[in-house]
């Protein structure tokens, strides 16, 4: 049998002298030019450039469609032949192929200029006649396109008043009706039309709004059935056809009340029509949406961000590309990538503001960065879309509780109590809830999500979940215990987890399975730690010493022995113990450091240098505090290489502080050990003012901390302003409150010493004397100490003595012989130390001292006499003063009887 040949389609084009152009459809040139170059220079009649239009707008070539259009219009317009009305037919496809592209652009401004020049033609073709239909449908089309549904009702009414069976208008109608949620009415308007229709194109796109109106009736049969007609037509819209089928059958497979095997059933239908939909259209972003929506549920969040990227690509359509930003936004958000999590979901707002997931979402992104004020309009807008939405209740509710708003959050809370009666399961993310923020509230929650499954006898169900988390539910209430300081209830809730571990461990056998395991090691490591707490070492050690020799990879034991040994005085034992984290983990930065702080309580500096050295060298090169401890440990090298010989030592020693300061700052810029330690260097340095602005800055970031203080102490103390200085020691000794360093009263003392001498003022010399004395009661066997106290008695009789009589009292003078008495003491019991002994004040001048207390002596007596006779004499004045008023008051009393004159004028 011969072969069929299949001619390929051509457009015939009669030219002049009755020739014949042949223009093979399948073969037209990329760019139109030449073929309307010969229309035009043969008079073609205006038919032929529309159908050579026709067939690049059918190969989706528009923009040479429009091209061949705008040559035509161009040739019509040079044509005195040409009535108007021949235009029409192009006007109203140039309208049409610029509003395509306008649907089909994802950018903005391509958007509203393509409109603009739809509207340009549809105008002009409105001047040549203003009922012409096609025209009529366009400008309807147009007003939908703008958004503006009244107008476009309008114009569909005047058509469908004029000819009822209208195909076009008919469907503008009834996506309209669609959009206000007049399903039945939409339905009626598709049905009519489809009723109508005669072209396969319409009866797709008709059969697609059909099907939508059967979904929204919830008729699923109907649905169905359309979409598969539609997919039977074999036309382009076959792929959205296909995912609407698979939306179907999706939400299908989510409705609890569908018997589990057709749910299963649905689900791989709806899998399976999404899949084929993609297969015909893998730039479809309906579908793309829908494969990210199905990448995200199997937690594949790369796959989900990247065909979300590729719908927002190929999208048009406003609402899908918010879709497509919150597929990717919520993938984002899953890595933990917060920063872009948020500028998705801010993105996908900013295009469809209505997008309540999208809502959930940014307001998450809030929580996280700590904008509650933020945060709280965003989830009480969403609780008042989902009213019954419990997740929302619980945000909101521990947004308000963190915010202050206790009553807001209370009321939320028993909201959701109340939906939740009996609940083990609630109250435990409840407790969870408030872990972080509330203890107290957590603990009561947890403890009664335990009484609530203790008292469960019919939910088999929540049994069994609260069966998989008990363990960890009493560990919870022990640490909690634990941190509040209530240690027997702490010790007995641990017993009980581990009991319950032991119990689901012999049910399940799942003694092997790494998160059990993990389990058991965390509550009995606590159980360890209570004991430290409670004193009872020996129990600790005996549970660290069992943990060890179990789980000998288990380091955090191994840390524990060694820091008990440590505290006993038994360095080296200590750092061996340290040093079995090794056998499991050489790289351990944690034992490295706890080796280099054992060394350094042993003053082996070099040992604990190279410990810290390491660590950056080995285990971890961003180690903050390492680098923080060598920098100290530089720094006071530095500080200890005295002279002009050890100037180049000294000079480099600091340089390698500075360095390491400046690294741990690099990694963690608001670190107050690290500026702490820089501005030290600096004002080691001589570079003062730079020191104090940095030491402020810290201050500023970390006021509670106390050698903050210290050191801006320091700098106002060299900068001579001691009235600053004496502030911020006294800030400081306040902070420490039970841990006071006896140096901070040293730094007081003598700082409250140099501005006493300052303003010759003996009441701060006095300060000055109570704070030395403090000092020496916390250290009594420091003789330097003993020498400052006898210093300061001295300095603080020859200021009293140097006051103006009207300043000072004999009484206190007095005392100040007494304090002399106690200085010269002193200052004999210093001269008479053993000079085996090492002392750190200077014998000769102890002695020059106490020589000097007898000048001291002689001009406090003299002094003395002087103020005594002062202090009389003012007496004798005083009470002439008395006499004189009492003589002046009786004279007057009895004066008082005589009349008194009259002053005559």
């Amino acid at each position: 049998m011969a072969a069929t040949y299949m001619r390929p389609r051509t457009i015939e084009v009669p030219l002049q002298h009755e020739q014949l152009l042949e223009v093979t459809c399948e073969d037209l040139p990329p760019n139109p030019v030449e073929l309307t170059d010969i229309f035009r220079q043969e008079n073609v009649s205006l038919t032929y450039y529309r159908m050579l239009a026709v067939e690049y707008y059918h190969q989706d070539k528009i923009e040479q469609s429009i091209q061949v259009l705008n040559a035509c219009i161009e040739t019509a317009n040079e044509s005195p032949h040409t009535q108007p009305r021949q235009k029409l037919p192009l006007l109203t496809l140039l309208a049409t192929l610029h509003m395509r592209l306008s649907k089909n652009s994802t950018d903005d401004s391509k958007q509203k200029q393509y409109i603009d020049k739809a509207t340009k033609f549809i105008q002009e073709a409105d001047r040549i006649h203003n009922q012409y239909e096609q025209t009529m449908v366009l400008k309807g089309n147009l007003y939908l396109l703008k958004r503006d549904v009244k107008e476009a009702s309008k114009v569909f009414d005047s058509i469908l008043e004029n000819r009822h069976n209208c195909v076009p208008a008919l469907l503008g109608k009834a996506k309209i009706q669609y959009h206000l949620r007049q399903y039945k009415d939409a339905l009626r308007s598709y049905q009519t039309a489809l009723k109508h229709s005669r072209r396969n194109l319409s009866a797709a796109e008709i059969r697609l709004g059909l099907a939508q109106c059967y979904a929204q009736l919830g008729m699923i049969t109907e649905a169905r059935a359309a979409l598969m007609r539609c997919v039977q037509l074999g036309h382009i819209c076959s792929a959205t056809a296909l995912a609407l089928l698979a939306i179907i059958e999706l939400n299908q497979a989510k409705k609890g009340s569908v018997d589990l095997t057709k749910r299963e059933n649905a689900l791989t239908e709806g899998i399976g029509h999404m899949q084929e939909a993609h297969k015909m259209d893998p730039n479809h972003p309906v579908v793309l949406n829908m494969l990210a929506n199905h990448f995200f549920l199997t937690r594949d969040f790369e796959k989900t961000i990247k065909s979300g990227t590729k719908a927002l690509e190929a999208a048009s359509n406003r609402i899908v590309k918010a879709e497509a930003m919150y597929q990717i936004a919520r993938a984002h958000h899953q890595l933990h990538e917060f920063d872009d999590a948020f500028t998705y979901y801010q993105q996908c707002l900013d295009v469809n503001p209505n997008h309540i997931l999208a809502q959930f979402g940014i307001g998450q992104m809030h929580m996280k960065r700590g904008h509650h004020s933020v945060a709280i309009p965003i989830f009480e807008k969403l609780l008042q879309a989902e009213p019954e939405n419990i997740e929302i209740m619980k945000i909101l509710g521990s947004l308000y509780a963190v915010s202050g708003r206790e009553k807001d959050a209370m009321s939320l809370f028993a909201r959701i109590l109340n939906k939740s009666v009996n609940d083990p399961m609630f109250e435990l993310e409840t407790a969870v809830l408030h872990q972080e923020k509330d203890q107290k509230l957590a603990l009561t929650h947890y403890k009664h999500s335990l009484e609530l499954y203790e008292n469960n006898s019919e939910n088999k169900e929540i049994t069994e979940q609260y069966d998989n988390v008990k363990a960890e539910v009493l560990n919870n209430i022990a640490v909690m215990n634990h941190i509040n300081g209530n240690l027997d209830e702490a010790e007995k809730y641990y017993s009980m987890a581990i009991q319950e571990y032991e119990k689901r461990a012999t049910e399940e056998a799942t003694i092997g399975s790494e998160t059990e395991y993990d389990l058991k090691l965390t509550i009995t490591f606590n159980l360890g730690r209570l004991y430290e707490v409670k004193g009872d070492v020996d129990k600790a050690l005996t549970i660290y010493k069992t943990l060890t020799e179990n789980y000998p990879h288990y380091s955090e034991a191994h840390l524990r022995l060694g820091a008990i040994t440590l505290f006993r005085g038994r360095t080296d034992e200590a750092i061996e113990q340290y040093k079995e984290v090794f056998d499991s983990d050489d790289k351990n930065s944690n034992a490295w450091i706890l080796i280099g702080q054992a060394q350094q309580l042993s003053m082996n500096d070099k040992l604990s240098k190279r410990a810290f050295e390491k660590v950056l060298k080995d285990c971890d090169k961003n180690d903050i505090y390492t680098h923080v401890a060598l920098g100290n440990y530089h720094a006071t090298v530095g500080r200890e290489l005295k002279g002009e010989k050890n100037k180049q030592q000294r000079h480099d020693s600091y340089k390698l502080a500075l360095g390491f300061f400046t690294q741990a700052l690099r990694r963690d810029p608001k670190n107050t050990y690290a500026a702490n330690g820089l501005a030290i260097v600096l004002a080691d340095n001589g570079h003062i003012d730079q020191a104090r602005d940095l030491f402020n800055q810290v201050h500023e970031s970390a006021p509670s901390n106390p050698c903050i203080s210290v050191n801006i102490g320091h700098i106002f103390a060299e900068q001579k302003q001691y009235q600053q200085a004496v502030v911020m020691y006294e800030n400081a000794i306040k902070r420490y409150r039970d841990e006071i360093d006896t140096n901070l009263f040293l730094y007081l003392a003598r700082t409250q010493f140099l501005l006493a001498r300052s303003e010759k003022d003996p009441s701060i010399m006095l300060k000055s004397l109570r704070n030395s004395e403090k000092a020496f009661n916390l250290n009594p066997q420091d003789k330097t100490t003993l020498y400052n106290i006898a210093l300061v008695q001295q300095s603080y009789c020859q200021l009293l003595a140097e006051l103006p009589k009207e300043q000072r009292k004999s009484e206190d003078m007095r005392r100040a012989m007494r304090t002399l008495d106690s200085s010269r003491s002193i200052f004999q019991s210093l001269v008479k130390v053993s000079p085996q002994e090492s002392v750190l004040y200077d014998r000769k001048i102890a002695e020059q001292r106490e020589k000097y207390g007898e000048t001291v002596r002689n001009q406090l007596e003299r002094k003395l006499r002087e103020q005594i006779d002062y202090e009389e004499e003012l007496e004798l004045k005083r009470q002439n003063r008395h006499r004189m008023g009492e003589k002046r008051k009786a004279e007057g009393m009895n004066g008082s009887d005589e009349p008194s004159a009259k002053r005559q004028s």
